[in-house]
């Protein structure tokens, strides 16, 4: 029998990571320094011909691949690795049904911890709305990821933007947190339809506060 070092197991599990991922056609693996062995899937939704929502300028699609490599960042300078659904405004497939099962293709092959879809949110008839907030399968998968998402998010976030701590995560019926048996979320990151929001999410600082919220909040859960 032979006995391997914990350096030695999170080595071989980076390596099989970057195997699955690649064979799975994902579009870019952020890989730490040093790694922990975890890793998670980052989805930045929309892209290419599906573009979301736009408000102002401001591009869905665009801005939520920009919070999504942040993310990864983040995630990367605490040991953890992650697998890129898309690094680039393209969608992963011609139709929204052939880009969401690209999508989840990648998912299932990553042999991750857990699932962040990243998008945001807007609300024009009530452009007062405002703030975080996490979905996530209403079967009840991903509510402990979800609970503990929205924890962090209204101490560090919410609060301190929006004069609100009271978001909780809601349930739905989502394709990308119902397409594989990790635990998955949607993190609607702010509304475009509220022009607070839209000019913090427009601020290179407030994208890393966020994310690091968010990276904080993952490392916690999985580590």
């Amino acid at each position: 029998m032979v006995f391997l070092s914990r350096k030695a197991v999170a080595a071989a599990a980076v390596i099989v990571l970057l195997a699955a991922a690649f064979s799975a056609g994902a579009w870019a693996v952020f890989m730490p320094a040093e790694s922990t062995g975890l890793a998670v899937v980052i989805d930045p939704g929309h892209g290419g011909w599906d573009g979301g929502v736009t408000v102002g300028g401001v591009k869905e699609s665009e801005l939520n691949l920009e919070l999504a490599k942040t993310l990864a960042r983040e995630l990367e300078q605490r040991g953890i690795a992650v697998v890129m659904t898309r690094e680039e405004d393209v969608a992963l497939g011609e139709t929204k049904r052939s880009d969401m099962e690209a999508r989840a293709n990648i998912i299932e092959s990553a042999r991750a911890e857990c699932v962040v879809s990243i998008h945001l949110n807007s609300f024009p008839s009530q452009p007062s709305r405002r703030g975080v907030q996490v979905f996530y399968d209403d079967t009840g998968r991903g509510g402990a990821l979800a609970s503990a998402l929205q924890s962090r998010l209204n101490a560090r976030i919410n609060a301190a933007h929006c004069g609100r701590s009271d978001l909780q995560p809601q349930p739905g019926d989502l394709y990308i947190t119902k397409c594989s048996d990790l635990p998955s979320v949607i993190v609607e990151c702010g509304f475009l339809s509220n022009a607070d929001d839209r000019r913090l999410l427009g601020q290179k600082s407030y994208r890393k506060e966020l994310c690091g919220a968010i990276a904080d909040a993952l490392e916690e859960l999985l580590t």
